[in-house]
């Protein structure tokens, strides 16, 4: 790490103390402690998409069963000076940079002064930092404290269970987990809770049946390559998986998605409903084979025998902003319109994304293709970014978590491998990565030396793929270097 002197260390924490929180330093050191064992893809995820073709790598699975940091608190030192060279810091990096061209906006956390703008306002493809925006519409339109019930129904006159999936893409296989958010919601305790129900009403023998119509329309996006399912990148989003639609042994660092994540669950909640004592037979064709959704045999006399419920909208957003995680992602976006009161659909999520977020920040330059950032065709430019992040710095409302929500420099997610030689950057910085084979991004906050929280997005595109950790790497001098400023 760098040496830095004692005094201006001392200053750096008492600064901490009285701008962030009293409890902050015992936040980041509490999360070196829960850093999860779940492994960092360091150019996650987006890496993986395929135009321009490139040669691709998996992505490494997260744990399962991974425990949530603490969110930093959100008090701020108004205090504090705001400072007055960045732009000299700023430019030293770049012009000492092998990789030009960069989109670039920082602004005062607190004020929305803008202390640095180069090519701010033009739109650039974001990779996944376009999950900043998905995170931020769901907080807001979904709601943080909602949670998605997966639930089972029963129809006498057909003697049918009906599995009907209610969006939980982090389903686990098990018995409910509920210290956990991957698992927080297990099929075994469906199954467990559904036969004791049925044994109540002295029925043994069932049929089965599937609904997955919570989500319409095609269940895979014309922009992504079906490849990317067996690298771990993504799978066809239906409103029923377990762990994301991960499949094979989680002993392996290295893991495909499901080409049918719906029916794999299906098969599992099967498996464990003749466990708990029930005979099924004649069970119909899962419906989310054909993605129609449609119960085998109506509704008209079901009802509801038993629920499991997912973690929180909040606890959900935060692992998919830490683990980069494209599934949970676009399922966000799904619940999203749903949440408007349009169809949960990937042709509809962008648009209503765009739509959540209008009430709060204007958008105007910003076009998406989908909302988890697989797609070259979004569009964002490094203000609209900035103008979210700064949004969630003075909100009151449920944004207002949004940036505790992001990955920890050096210490969670997709940050863990980044920003680990700098004592002040480290801990401070939080922020949303994004990479592709031709674009490299961050958009976050950091806390500088005199204790003035400032608000970043670094954007660069068309950069040769031979060069892009180059790219990157300029980008985290530059979030380095506010880290670090006591620029006065």
């Amino acid at each position: 790490m760098n040496q830095i002197p004692e005094r201006r260390r001392r200053k750096r924490s008492k600064k901490a103390v009285a701008g962030i929180t009293a409890g902050s330093l015992a936040v980041v050191l509490a999360a070196v402690a829960a850093v999860d064992a779940y492994d960092v893809f360091p150019e996650l995820p987006g890496i993986l998409t395929t135009d321009p073709a490139i040669e691709v790598q998996a992505i490494p699975a997260p744990d399962a069963q991974g425990k949530d940091l603490p969110a930093p608190a959100s008090a701020l030192d108004d205090s504090a000076p705001v400072p007055t060279t960045i732009p000299d810091k700023v430019d030293k990096v770049l012009s000492d940079a092998k990789v030009k061209g960069f989109g670039i906006e920082i602004r005062d956390g607190l004020s929305d002064d803008i202390l640095y703008a180069k090519k701010e306002n033009r739109p650039r493809t974001p990779a996944s930092v376009t999950k900043v925006l998905t995170a931020s519409a769901a907080l807001l339109t979904v709601g943080g404290q909602k949670r998605l019930s997966t639930t089972t129904e029963f129809d006498p006159s057909t003697s049918t269970v009906t599995l009907t999936g209610g969006g939980d893409s982090l389903l686990g296989a098990g018995e409910s987990q509920p210290g956990a958010v991957n698992g927080h919601a297990g099929l075994t305790t469906l199954a467990q809770r559904t036969a004791e129900s049925l044994q109540s009403q002295n029925v043994a023998e069932v049929a089965l049946g599937l609904d997955t119509s919570r989500y319409t329309g095609e269940d895979f996006s014309p922009g992504w390559e079906r490849g990317d399912i067996a690298k771990g990148v993504i799978t066809p989003i239906q409103p029923l998986m377990i762990d994301t639609g991960y499949v094979g042994s989680k002993d392996k660092e290295w893991r495909p998605r499901s080409e049918h994540p719906a029916k794999d669950a299906f098969a599992v909640f099967s498996k464990e409903l003749k466990a708990a004592g029930i005979t099924v037979t004649d069970t119909p064709k899962p419906a989310a084979e054909a993605g129609d959704g449609a119960r085998p045999d109506g509704d008209s006399e079901a009802s509801e025998l038993a629920e499991v419920e997912s973690a929180t909208i909040s606890e959900i957003v935060k692992y998919a902003l830490v683990h980069s995680d494209n599934v949970v992602a676009e399922v966000l976006g799904n619940e999203v319109a749903i949440a408007q009161g349009e169809p949960g659909s990937l042709e509809g999520a962008p648009e209503a994304v765009l739509a959540a977020l209008s009430d709060s920040v204007d958008l105007g330059s910003t076009h998406l293709e989908d909302t988890s950032g697989l797609s070259y065709g979004n569009q964002i430019s490094p203000h609209d970014l900035t103008t979210i992040l700064q949004a969630s710095v003075v909100a009151d409302d449920s944004l207002a978590s949004l940036i505790s929500y992001l990955p920890v420099g050096g210490l969670t997610g997709t940050l863990t491998q980044r920003f680990t030689e700098d004592e002040n950057a480290a801990g401070t910085v939080h922020a949303k990565t994004g990479t592709l084979s031709t674009v490299t991004s961050l958009a976050g906050g950091v806390l500088d030396a005199d204790g003035r929280y400032l608000v970043f997005t670094l954007q660069i595109d068309d950069v040769d793929k031979e060069k892009i950790l180059e790219a990157r790497k300029t980008v985290d001098d530059v979030v380095a270097a506010l880290a670090n400023c006591g620029c006065r």
